[in-house]
């Protein structure tokens, strides 16, 4: 009788163990998910204003107004539009607007 209560007591022994041990690793585990959803929260919100960032800088008005005033754009008239033809052309420019017009047939 006395080995059947050692056995037991054993088996008792190494199960509270076990689960004391396994205790600290679900403890372990639930704080690095905490952390995680934590990391995850403060992306989520930098993401959020970095889209509003981009929806204000890529307004077309507020595009429009800075081009009108730091690039002083304006249409093209057309008197100002020429043929190829009339483009002087370096000789070196000659050859290579040459091959990447016969290129262009090729293809």
């Amino acid at each position: 009788m006395r080995l059947m209560d050692l056995m037991w007591l054993g088996l008792v022994l190494g199960i509270a163990t076990s689960l004391f041990i396994l205790k600290y690793e679900v403890q372990s585990l639930e704080d690095i998910l905490a952390q995680r959803n934590s990391d995850i929260d403060t992306h989520t919100r930098s993401i959020k204003v970095l889209e509003a960032e981009w929806t204000f800088l890529s307004d077309p008005e507020r595009l429009r107004r800075l081009g009108l005033e730091y690039l002083e754009l304006a249409t093209i008239e057309p008197a100002r539009i020429i043929s190829m033809d009339t483009v002087p052309f370096s000789t070196s420019a000659a050859r290579q607007a040459a091959a990447a017009s016969s290129q262009q047939g090729v293809r």
